[in-house]
């Protein structure tokens, strides 16, 4: 039996951000003051997000399970400060191209900036996947998927009205289709209309259109054809 997995919406969906930000990095001419203040902004988006996602994590996902596995978790929360070290210095290294005036400097820092983004993305990737298979361990012998469901709904009752918004923009560009159905099924099952409103004018907008018609057509509970 498939149990609940807290992390495969949010882990999808900045998996996503940062692939689409490397990109962005990749294709950026840094000699462009537009262009760079574009992906330096891109940049700090990823850092805010992913210090935002490790701070739920500590408070209620590690707390959840300290006592079951006290080891682990002191071993992801030292993942944790070396996940901020590198983001610290990507930061130092967006400061220093706001700072830079000459094309040969700028070049330069770009290139290195590249670099400690992809830093920062490998170990993300290696992190967020050692989670869902060694915590997602224990929280499944620890609790039921109700009681997750419910901490789960602790952690976003804690996240901004903008904040929920990227973070769902970002769920529709990364989930498959049958997540997608899963997930907008339970917000009309248990949120307000409005939200649910909200969430099928996304997905007109968001969502893979290759799947858009088949996911909203799902939703409003027509008969899903495979």
């Amino acid at each position: 039996m498939l149990r609940y997995n807290a992390f495969n919406l949010i882990h999808k969906a900045l998996r996503a951000l940062m692939y689409d930000v490397a990109l962005t990095l990749q294709q950026t001419d840094f000699t462009n003051a537009e262009e760079a203040e574009i992906a330096l902004a891109r940049v700090e988006e990823v850092m805010y997000h992913f210090e935002n996602h490790a701070h739920h994590e500590d408070n209620f996902v590690f707390a959840a399970i300290e006592n079951a596995a006290p080891k682990l978790v002191e071993s992801l929360e030292q993942e944790h400060v070396e996940d901020i070290e590198l983001g610290n210095r990507l930061v130092q290294l967006v400061r220093m191209m706001k700072s830079l005036e000459n094309n040969m400097e700028r070049v330069n820092c770009g290139s290195a900036i590249n670099k400690a983004f992809r830093d920062f993305m490998v170990f993300n990737i290696r992190h967020m996947s050692r989670e869902e298979s060694e915590i997602n361990a224990v929280l499944w012998q620890e609790f039921t998927d109700q009681e997750l469901i419910e901490l789960n709904g602790k952690i976003v009752a804690n996240i901004s009205p903008a904040d929920m918004a990227f973070n769902s923009r970002w769920f529709m560009r990364s989930i498959n289709k049958t997540e997608a159905i899963m997930w907008l099924k339970a917000v009309k099952a248990t949120a307000p209309p409005f939200v649910f409103d909200q969430l099928i004018q996304l997905a007109e907008t968001e969502l893979p259109e290759r799947m858009r018609a088949e996911v909203i057509d799902a939703v409003m509970e027509n008969e899903l054809v495979y």
